[in-house]
């Protein structure tokens, strides 16, 4: 019984090494480290309108709406794009941010008001969020992959994940 209690002792220290153990002797609850996004969104980078290289990390705050496919003349491709036509206003007053990474051939997305930044690095941003010829995935206000999918979804289904992403229902769980 004795050596079960030390393995979980030590299990415990090796677990939350952020805890000293003068910091455990002053304090009987030592004060709780900020909430980690429990699956955080793989970086991308892309060049901003000035040239200046951003990163995914550098819109934090802001929705981000992410598609990959092979072409922009993919079927499942134009499909999803126009479910998100549909409720664009909806997705722009959220803020949303709307990023592309065309896997196989590059080309312009005509017949859509969304304002869809082409990612540089697709092949490597594809591999980084592990999707094959299609996939959209929906990342919170905090960095978080909220959403991922290799399926069309509807337009509705993007705001209802930012509307109750995971930063959302933190918020929530403190109030």
């Amino acid at each position: 019984m004795k050596c079960w209690r030390i393995t979980v002792l030590a299990v415990s220290l090796a677990v939350a090494p952020s805890i000293s153990l003068a910091q455990s002797a002053k304090t009987k609850h030592p004060a709780p480290a900020a909430a980690a996004v429990p699956r955080p969104a793989p970086e991308f980078l892309w060049a901003s309108v000035n040239g200046k290289v951003r990163r995914l990390k550098d819109v934090r705050g802001q929705p981000v709406v992410l598609i990959f496919a092979t072409d922009p003349q993919q079927k499942e491709f134009r499909k999803q794009i126009r479910n998100i036509d549909k409720v664009y206003r909806g997705l722009a007053a959220r803020n949303a941010l709307f990023f592309v990474a065309f896997t196989k051939e590059t080309g312009v997305i005509t017949g859509s008001n969304v304002p869809f930044v082409v990612l540089p690095d697709p092949l490597a941003t594809a591999d980084a969020y592990r999707v094959g010829d299609f996939g959209i995935a929906v990342i919170g206000t905090d960095g978080n992959l909220d959403y991922a999918t290799d399926r069309i979804i509807p337009g509705i289904k993007i705001i209802n994940v930012m509307d109750n992403s995971y930063a959302t229902q933190s918020q929530e769980r403190t109030e």
